[in-house]
């Protein structure tokens, strides 16, 4: 997105900056931010400038990794990264401020040609991601390259490891085919996709939903084709296995039939996945087994 001159002169005197005369700078950033009302979310602080910085109760700088990643690949609009620094409880983003509209506030509102056209600019811009990542022998991993912490595999922190191949990966996706009663209705089919070969790892932004789409400009310039979406919120970046953006983008559907809108347009934006959506929602709906 929108990146100017002022803001690389930041971004380069920020990296000469000592952490602690940043984490001074920015937890009083956040605080002038809530004291002049420009706290859109709770740990969103909008800044002057165009800026705004994020703090996340975490102590893994993943989403300021996959910003600084992302803005080496072409065709995904996404916040410009400014600077990102961590501490022992949790971490900042500092990035530009997408000004726009967000895609759930308008969902209800969506015209047949305008999901169509959704569906088509998230497509458009997840294969630039895959095509500019793929085919590098990546390791499973975070943006940072460590372990992942997701929480549509949630059981993956009581057991905090790498995951050393596809296989392994999708057995933590899909645990307890091994149970009595579901291990004659979901393994026969869900086992043959675990067993799959010759899946690539690309990276993935991890959390396609339509609170994370924005109209930049709002929804009627969008519409008038003179801005293109973009994505943000990249807390769960990184490099998975290819149909893993479309079982994150589809995972806190409860019944396909009454968010039928959007599990449609997500088949439509992953016509590859079809086949992993199905199962998931068949190893969901019959394992009993909670991921929220």
């Amino acid at each position: 997105m929108e990146f100017i001159p002022w803001h690389a002169l930041l971004r380069g005197a920020l990296r000469i900056t000592s952490q602690r005369l940043k984490l001074f700078l920015y937890e009083h950033a956040a605080k002038a931010s809530v004291w002049f009302g420009y706290r859109p979310y709770v740990n969103i602080f909008r800044l002057p400038f165009g800026l705004v910085l994020k703090a996340t109760p975490n102590p893994i700088p993943n989403e300021g990794k996959a910003l600084e990643f992302i803005q080496s690949i072409r065709g995904v609009n996404a916040p410009r990264l400014i600077d990102y620094m961590a501490t022992s409880s949790q971490s900042y983003v500092l990035m530009t401020w997408i000004d726009g509209e967000c895609c759930t506030d308008h969902m209800d509102e969506l015209k047949p040609s305008d999901r169509e056209r959704l569906a088509h600019q998230l497509r458009e811009q997840i294969t630039c991601m895959r095509e500019q990542t793929r085919g590098d022998g990546h390791a499973i991993g975070n943006a940072l390259g460590g372990i992942i912490f997701d929480p549509r595999i949630p059981w993956l922190q009581d057991d905090p490891r790498m995951l050393s191949s596809i296989r392994e990966f999708f057995e933590q996706v899909w645990i307890g085919l091994d149970f009595p009663h579901l291990s004659p209705i979901l393994k026969p089919l869900i086992q043959p996709l675990i067993e799959r070969e010759n899946v690539p790892v690309v990276f993935c932004h991890g959390d396609i939903l339509p609170k994370n789409i924005i109209f930049p400009g709002g929804l009627d310039k969008w519409r008038a084709g003179e801005t293109k979406i973009a994505l943000i919120d990249w807390e769960y970046a990184g490099w998975m296995p290819l149909h893993w953006e479309a079982l994150k983008a589809t995972w806190m559907i409860c019944d396909p039939e009454e968010e039928k809108e959007w599990y449609e347009m997500i088949k439509k934006v992953f016509p590859e996945s079809l086949l992993d959506l199905e199962v998931d929602w068949e190893w969901r709906s019959k394992s009993g087994i909670a991921i929220v």
